[in-house]
């Protein structure tokens, strides 16, 4: 019994740990999306004020600037969109972990409320057979003496 007890405990244990690693992970996906909307947001302002201020002429030099920006905030952003996968990766990984580990904990709990059941049958046959034969020297008794009469 008690061996069963530590793995449970055991099993308990690292049914938490992966639940607070899940949760870690997902909060790090969480910063990664937060981040790439960011900078998409960035892009697109900075795109509307490339659009503005070529309504109002810009030299090549200054068009060259603004091109090369944007493609360096495309690539942050390629970056970034990749990180998020990576992100997502691990956490699905993780759920999976978890999963595992909660799958495993309610294996040793099915077990350890079976083996209590069966020990509470065996402790009320054990009870039941006490008391049967306790009722029979009763009887036994009552016979006897009955016949002594």
């Amino acid at each position: 019994m008690q061996a069963m007890q530590m793995l449970r405990d055991l099993a308990q244990r690292s049914s938490d740990k992966a639940v607070e690693n899940l949760g870690q992970l997902q909060r790090q996906q969480q910063d990664a999306e937060s981040q790439l909307g960011q900078l998409q947001r960035y892009r697109d302002e900075y795109q509307r004020k490339l659009h503005d201020s070529l309504t109002q002429g810009v030299s090549s030099s200054q068009w060259r600037d603004y091109q090369q920006f944007i493609g360096s905030l495309d690539k942050a952003i390629e970056q970034q969109q990749r990180r998020l996968g990576e992100h997502q990766t691990r956490v699905e990984s993780g759920k999976q972990h978890w999963q595992g580990e909660r799958r495993k904990l309610n294996a040793y709990e099915t077990l350890h409320t079976r083996r209590m059941r069966e020990a509470d049958r065996h402790q009320a046959r054990h009870e039941q057979r006490h008391s049967d034969e306790m009722a029979a020297q009763l009887r036994r008794r009552q016979h006897e003496s009955g016949h002594h009469h």
